[in-house]
């Protein structure tokens, strides 16, 4: 009896209506500290590799609603109570297309895996696009909350788990990230002034099933970076969610890299020559710097990554299926690799064939 091998049907993106240039986000980073802070986030804003990104709420609500007039912004309930009318109809954007370039019906719909680290609400998103796009009642709901930028592969790698069970099953992911909301103000660590220059709002969704479809799911790989629980981190403070981001993780990255995904690739008989695509997430200009160079690739092989940091930011779990999709258009056939990070050090991959 073959194993099942599940496949991507469909992938769908979305970005929200308002948008703020890196100098609209300089200026308004300025406007709230002091002339030294000012001067340091210059250089860090034009050299991030971001020319345009996603603002919910705008720069002129952000102002009023999110930096507010205390110390270090809005508190955390502020903040939160603007996610769920704006999460959701990213998501249903992003699903709806999904589900349309699978051509797949809502109802037919066995499992719902929605993905986010910058909302916490109980019923969350899931309950909201099950009524909305039509999604029977009584569908297998998952979420995975707070595990940063590469989550949308453990959403795929829990997707692609339930085809492998049931081949009748067809799991919809829906990924949403509001990351604007927990600007942050103030005294910040060097670390949360790259956090706000680099990240941004989006919303990306995928549909898994036994059908041929975009591309078929191989594998997955999973690796914890040695001491380096430090280095990344997000948790909750009193005024929104904090990010710690220590500036060795792509040095890390570039140095352990290799040793793990060249490994991984030697059991499927691949090495990264082989690999015709890469969906790595953009985490910074630097981290795809620290893959490119960890793996000896050459220099357009982030083109597609670069392309989505500049022109959206990085969107969180999001990110990776909107590199993914773009890559899909160009790359017709060989085997494509997917790499994440998040906190941990952790690296997430999955492993890809047209």
């Amino acid at each position: 009896m073959n194993p099942i091998t599940p496949n991507i049907l469909g992938l769908g993106t979305a970005a929200p209506e308002a948008s703020t240039s890196s100098e609209e986000a300089l200026s308004f980073f300025v406007d709230h500290h002091d002339e030294a802070a000012a001067n340091r986030a210059r250089n860090l804003y034009r050299n991030a590799g971001v020319d345009q990104r996603g603002c919910v709420l705008g720069l002129e609500r952000m102002r009023s609603e999110i930096m507010g007039p205390e110390e270090h912004g809005a508190s955390t309930s502020q903040r939160l109570r603007h996610f769920m009318p704006n999460a959701v109809p990213l998501g249903q954007q992003a699903a709806s297309t999904a589900l349309a370039q699978a051509q797949c019906s809502p109802t037919s719909i066995t499992h719902l895996v929605t993905v986010s680290c910058t909302g916490a609400e109980s019923p969350g998103i899931d309950h909201q696009l099950i009524d909305l796009l039509g999604i029977s009642p009584n569908v297998s709901r998952t979420h995975i909350g707070f595990m940063g930028c590469h989550a949308a592969i453990n959403a795929l790698a829990m997707g692609s788990a339930f085809v492998r069970a049931d081949p009748q099953s067809v799991v919809l992911v829906v990924c949403v990230e509001l990351c604007s909301l927990h600007l942050q103000v103030g005294k910040t660590s060097q670390g949360q002034q790259t956090a706000n220059a680099i990240f941004s709002d989006g919303a990306a969704a995928a549909v898994v099933g036994s059908r041929t479809g975009l591309c078929k799911i191989t594998d997955f790989a999973s690796q914890i970076f040695p001491g380096t629980k430090d280095l990344m981190g997000w948790d909750i403070g009193d005024n929104g969610f904090q990010i710690t981001l220590s500036p060795r993780v792509p040095v890390v990255i570039k140095r352990y890299i290799s040793g793990w995904v060249d490994q991984w690739l030697s059991t499927h008989r691949l090495q990264s020559s082989d690999v015709t695509g890469w969906a790595v997430h953009p985490g910074g200009r630097d981290i795809l710097e620290g893959v490119q160079k960890g793996l000896g690739l050459p220099d357009d092989s982030m083109a597609h990554s670069h392309r989505v940091l500049n022109q959206h930011g990085n969107m969180s779990s999001a990110t990776t299926l909107w590199v993914l999709s773009e890559l899909l258009q160009e790359v017709d056939s060989g085997p494509i690799v997917g790499l994440a990070f998040g906190p941990g050090l952790t690296g997430e991959a999955i492993l890809l064939n047209r």
